[in-house]
């Protein structure tokens, strides 16, 4: 989802959960359903049922599983881990099944062609992997042969009706060949993947920009955003006057997850663009965490536990983990 917010007459802009492959990410999706469908048990009928590819009670225990691997490394032991990119945890380290491992790890390295070559980015291991919004991309509740996964009836339509050229409408996504069918996307992903990492008209014009996403979000990765970010940094000149990325550890797609999800990154583009306050850190709290506040910092900052009431932000500092 992206949301261009105009501020005045000058140019500015606040991305919300950006996709900038929106091809690749599509054909990512149905590198998911595969792996996930070589692992899916079979009803009485004999059909495979994607949605219990992974269990609640799996996917809990992965979750637990990064938390207690990654989760002190920003100072304070919470249930957020705000040190996400430092994170060395693997899918073996969660104690499933080795067939649930190997699918899960193939999932979270991202998508491939035979070769190795990475077609998608990879995902980050993060606490929301458990939470109802991955669920609902990546795995859908349907307790039938008909998935109900995003990924599926969402993604699917997409791929085969507009990314793939031409289209092919009742294409089977059990046959999409990552060598053969991937390059059938290429000509839309010209059109509409946002890969442009030089913003140097969109600075002179004045604008401020604000890329904000989840961590934790199942449909583009998060990964592939900072990779973005990097780029453009190294692409367009001066790039930390006029850009900020911000990432909301265990936050799903646009929200959910095991969060501080309440943040206001409008008011932050406003102070910036009309007064020219640049911050570097956003006042967040979430229903997961009643009664708490928590710092969301701009990357490659993170915000690090320094003493006091770890109810307050006050008590988090925003540095670079080291």
């Amino acid at each position: 989802m992206q949301k261009l917010l105009p501020i005045r007459a000058k140019a500015a802009a606040a991305l919300h959960n950006p996709g900038f492959r929106l091809s690749r990410a599509a054909v990512a999706q149905q590198w998911d359903y595969q792996q996930f469908m070589k692992i899916a048990p079979k009803d009485a009928q004999g059909n495979k049922i994607l949605a219990n590819a992974l269990t609640q009670a799996d996917l809990d225990k992965v979750s637990q599983a990064v938390k207690n691997r990654c989760d002190a490394r920003d100072g304070l032991k919470d249930g957020i881990i705000n040190a996400w990119e430092s994170c060395d945890f693997k899918a073996e380290h969660a104690g499933l099944s080795r067939a649930k491992t190997a699918a899960l790890q193939a999932v979270m390295d991202g998508a491939k062609d035979s070769r190795g070559n990475p077609i998608y980015s990879g995902w980050y291991y993060d606490t929301g992997l458990n939470q109802p919004d991955w669920r609902a991309w990546k795995l859908g509740s349907s307790q039938t042969a008909q998935p109900d996964s995003r990924g599926v009836t969402l993604g699917a339509g997409s791929l085969t009706w507009y990314f793939m050229t031409p289209a092919v409408p009742n294409f089977d996504l059990h046959k999409f060949d990552f060598d053969r069918d991937t390059p059938k996307t290429y000509q839309t992903g010209a059109i509409n993947d946002a890969v442009s990492t030089d913003l140097s008209s969109f600075k002179a014009h004045g604008g401020k920009l604000i890329v904000l996403t989840g961590v934790s979000d199942p449909v583009f990765s998060a990964k592939d955003q900072v990779e973005w970010f990097k780029q453009m940094n190294a692409d367009t000149q001066n790039a930390q006057s006029f850009s900020r990325l911000f990432m909301v550890p265990g936050m799903n797609h646009c929200g959910g997850g095991q969060a501080f999800n309440d943040f206001d990154p409008l008011t932050l583009l406003e102070n910036w663009h009309g007064k020219n306050q640049a911050s570097e850190r956003m006042i967040a709290q979430g229903k997961s965490f009643p009664n708490k506040q928590m710092p969301v910092c701009a990357w490659p900052k993170i915000a690090f536990y320094t003493g006091g009431d770890v109810d307050k932000a006050e008590s988090f500092e925003c540095r670079e983990w080291r």
